[in-house]
This record gives C-alpha cells, structure tokens and sequence, in this order.
C-alpha cells in the first residue's frame, strides 16, 4: 500500500479547499495531485466544491468611471482670505488692550462724576464689557462661522452706544478721547460682516451630483434590486421582562 493511501482524504480534501481559495495547504501540490487520480470521491468532492464555490461567488456589477465627470463638476478650489480675518483679530486685540487699560486706572474715565467706590465699579463693569467684545472680536476672526451668530450682539450694542453717545455729546458729559475708543467697536464691526460674508460665499458641494453628472438610479441597476430588503431587527434599549412567571408543576 502507498503511503499516500495511509493519509486520511479529510488532509487531502483541506488541501484542495485551500487551493480554491488561493491558499497553500497542508500537503505538496504533486502529492494532492497524485492522490486525486486514484481517488474517485476525493475527485468528486473537488468538483462540488468548485461548483458551489461558482454559485456562491458573483461578479460584480460594471460601474462606470465618473472620474473626469466629478471633476469637470466639481467647483474650483477657493484660496483663504485672511486679510479681513488679520485685521479683524489686530481690532481684537486693541479692544482687548483698552480693556485691560481701563482696568489698570479704575475710574479714571469717570473721575469727573464724582461718587467714589461706585465710579470704580462702574468703571469695572466698562472695562469687563469692553474686554468680552474684545475676545468676541478675537473668536469671529479664529472661527469665521461664529462671527454671524455675533453680529445682531454687537450690531445691537454699536446702534445703542452711538445714540447715547450722540446725546452725552449734546450734553457736554463726555469728551472726545472717550468717544474715539468706540471707533475700534465700529471699525470691528464692519470687518466682521466682511468675514461673515466671505465665510458664507465659500463654495458647498452641491446636493444633486448624480443627477449633474447624469447618472440616475436607472443607470446602474444592482443584482437583486427590486427586491425588499428585509426589515430591521427591533432592538431595545433595555431588556424586556417576561409578562408572566409560571411555576413548575
């Protein structure tokens, strides 16, 4: 008897499976190869193994390359603006400055009111405001997208300030060094509209590309298309009790 005979077909048949599947097996191809000839079921089994591999392995559906097409659609590259962001973050800064300056001389602004510790708290409280437009200043010109969801505040407080202003310069209650600090709330406020702008005219992809690149769902048609797919298992958050316990007799 040969020794290949000895070997049991369940090592020979691992062997052929992995040649199926573009493996090396456990045994020498030649050696395979010379026990099929003499082994009928051994042949056998390879052929319904290639078979049902053949069955279960389908070729894929042809796509079409819409690689120059996405391109030719696709909108050009939009280069940074950074000089409105630049200036936007030097006004920050410098609000940010007058802030901390005021902070420095507590009441220096409104020495001439009179009032004591309440003139420095008032004073505090100027300088405390001016230092959150500063750094609101500063997060427009970082992050673009915020400086929109800003713009009514600081819209809101310039529209106030200037109709104040404008009557505490009719009154003679405020000098002209104070007034030329709201020309960097101004000046910021108008840089930051720019900003919003420019953030808003960047280019989004658009929301129809198949349909630009004329390629519809009747275009490429899948195996097993029309087919329903099957519905989703319901899963539970949290696991369900039994309704009932029954006792056993």
């Amino acid at each position: 008897m040969s020794d290949y005979l000895i070997v049991d077909c369940a090592l020979f048949r691992e062997s052929l499976s992995a040649a199926l599947d573009g493996e090396e097996g456990p045994l020498p191809e030649a050696e395979v190869d010379r026990h099929l000839r003499e082994c009928g079921a051994c042949r056998a089994w390879q052929e319904e193994a290639a078979r049902l591999r053949r069955s279960m392995v389908r070729q894929a559906p042809a796509v079409p390359d819409l690689t120059a097409a996405i391109l030719a659609t696709a909108p050009s590259p939009v280069r940074e603006k950074w000089a409105a962001r630049i200036a936007l973050a030097i006004v920050g800064l410098v609000q940010s400055g007058l802030a901390f300056a005021e902070f420095l001389e507590p009441g220096a602004e409104h020495a001439g009111h009179g009032g004591g510790l309440s003139v420095i708290h008032l004073s505090n409280e100027s300088a405390a405001w001016n230092l959150a437009l500063g750094i609101g200043l500063l997060w427009a010109a970082l992050h673009p997208r915020a400086a929109g969801a800003q713009l009514p505040l600081f819209g809101g407080f310039a529209l106030v300030l200037g109709v104040v202003s404008v009557a505490d310069v009719s009154g003679g209650q405020v000098g002209a060094g104070r007034l030329l600090t709201h020309v960097f709330l101004v000046i910021g406020l108008v840089l930051m509209f720019v900003v919003h702008r420019e953030h808003r005219r960047r280019p989004a992809p658009a929301p129809s590309t198949a349909d630009a690149l004329g390629t519809g769902d009747d275009d490429l048609q899948l195996p097993e298309q029309g087919q329903p797919a099957p519905p989703a298992a319901i899963r539970h958050r949290f696991p369900r009790r039994p309704a009932s316990r029954h006792r056993a007799a």
